[in-house]
């Protein structure tokens, strides 16, 4: 794992090193894809078509695993009963239908908007996930401080939360430095989520519902309380991991 961190930094540093060292550009050129255009300039045209073609490639891999990945998280939620079932169908090649469609669908919309806008959105989202993984962290050490883990942060709860506090200003900062459309986007995707994740736990509940039902206990969905339905799927989860 060592090595292969080292070969990626070495990867991106060396050419930066001698492209810089080989230019006397002044800061305002290095825009998008002036790297091509001084591998143009210092070596000749192949290395700058080549620079070109290999920035393609790396592109094209990229979205390919971006989307891939997020395509199975979609159907690996929709499996768990996190959102509604049907985003969890498979093709005959097992890979994750409406996950891809969606994917898609949310690239060609998203593609125009400029790239100083795309960021923007992915740098808020990312925070508001990072912000919520942080409450959960803390939640879980109140909650279940005794539940099994992997590794544990050698620090108590108050520790922990001083420790989470200058990376939770920071996001909050990068926050407020947003435009009116990134929050409207923002609002509009955690609206969209909210209501996949209601579906999908109804969903769920419903189905142990009725399999209570076939056993002769008749509940209904507005008779079990938070905490029911949260035993409820997980008494869903385990019988399928069994």
């Amino acid at each position: 794992m060592l090595i292969s961190v080292v070969l990626v930094v070495l990867g991106y540093f060396i050419p930066m090193l001698f492209i810089l060292g080989a230019s006397d550009a002044p800061q305002s050129d290095w825009v998008d894809g002036y790297l091509a255009t001084v591998a143009f300039d210092v070596i000749g045209p192949w290395l700058g078509a080549w620079t070109v073609f290999a920035a393609g490639i790396s592109n094209i891999a990229l979205f390919q695993a971006e989307m891939s990945s997020d395509a199975f998280q979609l159907m690996g939620m929709a499996d768990r009963g996190y959102i509604p079932k049907v985003l969890g169908t498979r093709s005959k090649h097992g890979t994750p239908t409406y996950g891809i469609f969606i994917g898609t669908l949310i690239v060609v919309v998203m593609g125009v908007s400029d790239m100083s806008s795309l960021i923007e959105m992915l740098n808020f989202s990312y925070s508001i996930s990072l912000l919520m993984e942080f409450a959960a962290f803390i939640k879980l050490r109140i909650s279940q401080p005794e539940i099994d883990r992997p590794y544990q942060i050698p620090l108590n709860t108050i520790g922990c939360s001083l420790m989470l506090t200058p990376t939770m200003l920071l996001n909050l900062l990068v926050m407020s430095m947003a435009t009116v459309k990134t929050y409207v986007f923002s609002l509009g995707v955690l609206i969209v989520g909210g209501l996949l994740y209601c579906f999908g736990v109804r969903q769920q509940i419903e189905e142990n519902l009725d399999e209570g039902s076939e056993n002769g206990v008749e509940v209904t969905v507005e008779e079990v309380t938070c905490d029911e339905k949260s035993t409820l799927i997980s008494m869903h989860k385990r019988r399928n991991i069994r």
